[in-house]
């Protein structure tokens, strides 16, 4: 009989919104893969398809881990946390967190390069296979040597703290995450930072530009809407990224072992920012939905006027390729 503590509630708590995280982006991976690889359509997809992945991964082990080892308190077939689950759990979890690193980096530098500096031509699918060829062994290479390569020390899933830790063996550094963990996680946050910064100021310009040739109140009020929408679609998927690490160094030091219920902070961030991609996709791109549809999954009703920023999400500059267009009478492509 399990008793019913506090911790056992935030476990369900933390198993119930895991497991809502899997349904949604399960619900979107098939749709993503056949826009990336079978229709080719924009190349942002194949980027996306690859963080689903991950997150799918990382959601996977947090609902049929981690939250039933905080209901049960118990590491699952071995005695304590520098056992072989704990740590084969971490290890994945590593891979596919350092993936989905350079997998944010790689999607905020892409949406600067094609909405600010109107280049496509760099992102090519090819090209991004090319990259992610890369990038997914040396996601491993670094998940080895942070995990097996170092005297210490190694990251696991930690029922204790509600959310993961490092196994500290005292009087040796703390090797991966002063090397590895936090400066990958640092340029992550602050590359992508930069981007969407750059990238909403240059929507805002091209809303300017426009807003001359809307007529009506209505019109004007209703581009003003699409901008901010735009804006936190991008803002929305890397908030909790930064969150979700930041929480992870701070509340061990702010905390400690008095408050250890907070923790569930953590892991409750790091399952949101593995939901977050594939929500927006569920949530604002019709593309997404009329795959969905076409696959029999018609499980929502949908306004039919809602074409706003998610019609063209995917290549992510409706507004600017707009105001490009108000302005010289072309057709641009991006």
């Amino acid at each position: 009989m399990v008793p019913w503590t506090l911790k056992t509630f935030l476990g369900c708590f933390l198993g119930l919104l895991s497991g809502a995280g899997l349904i949604v982006n399960l619900l979107v991976v098939i749709p993503v893969f056949r826009l990336a690889f079978i229709q080719n359509k924009s190349p942002i997809y194949v980027i996306s398809f690859i963080n689903i992945v991950t997150d799918i991964v990382n959601v996977f082990m947090s609902t049929f881990y981690l939250a039933p080892s905080i209901i049960f308190e118990t590491y699952f077939f071995t005695e304590d946390k520098t056992g072989t689950i704990p740590k084969l759990m971490g290890s994945t979890f590593m891979f596919c967190w350092y993936l989905g690193s350079m997998t944010q980096i790689v999607m905020a530098v892409n949406r600067l390069v094609v909405i600010y500096f109107r280049r496509s031509d760099l992102f090519t699918r090819r090209n991004i296979c090319k990259l992610f060829a890369l990038l997914i062994p040396l996601s491993f290479f670094l998940m080895y040597m942070a995990q097996y390569g170092t005297p210490c020390c190694f990251f696991v899933f930690d029922h204790v703290v509600l959310s993961y830790s490092y196994y500290q063996i005292e009087g040796l550094i703390n090797y991966p995450n002063m090397f590895i963990d936090l400066p990958l996680n640092t340029a992550t946050s602050v590359i992508a930072t930069f981007c969407y910064a750059m990238i909403v100021w240059t929507v805002r310009e091209s809303t300017k530009g426009i807003a001359a040739s809307l007529t009506t109140q209505h019109m004007r009020k209703s581009r003003k809407n699409r901008e901010v929408t735009y804006a936190m679609q991008f803002c929305f998927i890397s908030m909790f990224y930064t969150f979700s690490w930041i929480t992870f160094r701070v509340f061990p030091v702010a905390i400690g072992n008095r408050g250890l219920e907070w923790f569930i902070c953590i892991s409750a961030g790091v399952t949101i920012n593995s939901s977050a991609n594939a929500l927006v996709y569920l949530i604002s791109n019709q593309e997404v939905w009329r795959n969905l549809k076409s696959s029999g999954l018609n499980i929502f009703t949908r306004a039919t006027n809602s074409s706003d920023v998610a019609n063209n999400s995917a290549d992510g500059h409706s507004i600017v390729r707009h105001s490009h267009n108000t302005t010289t009478n072309t057709t641009s492509k991006y």
